[in-house]
């Protein structure tokens, strides 16, 4: 007959026959491993934000959810200057690129969601002496 336990990392789960409880808290390496993930996968954060930033120009907010196993290590939202449709999509492609050869985001596999934070009209995004951009 299976039960619901309580594990501290896991969350409610069934427990078996067979299973012993609190292996959790007995194994301090389980912890460690948990912890070890969360950081890279928060370094992985980090990395791929100064790329989103160098590969589309400007300010960027990125942020991390989802964390957990599977083929992926979480969901990766990163807020993007946009001028238009095009050229962001060129920018996406270029990230996506150089994210698959970086060597700590190629390791840390995220699902990147491309959002439009702030909206630059073309005329600033060029630089336009007319209105005074650099």
């Amino acid at each position: 007959m299976s039960q619901l336990f309580f594990d501290p990392v896991e969350g409610f789960m069934p427990v078996g026959d067979g299973q012993e409880l609190w292996t959790v808290l007995v194994d301090p390496t389980i912890t460690r491993v948990h912890e070890r993930e969360r950081w890279e996968a928060r370094a992985a954060q980090w990395r791929a934000r100064a790329l989103a930033e160098a590969v589309f120009g400007g300010d960027v907010e990125a942020k991390l959810s989802g964390l957990g196993g599977g083929g992926f290590r979480g969901l990766l939202q990163l807020r993007v200057p946009f001028t238009d449709l095009n050229r962001h999509r060129a920018a996406e492609a270029a990230f996506l690129a150089l994210a698959g050869r970086d060597q700590v985001l190629a390791r840390i596999p995220f699902v990147y969601v491309f959002g439009a934070g702030t909206t630059l009209s073309p005329d600033f995004a060029r630089g336009s002496a007319a209105t005074g951009a650099p």
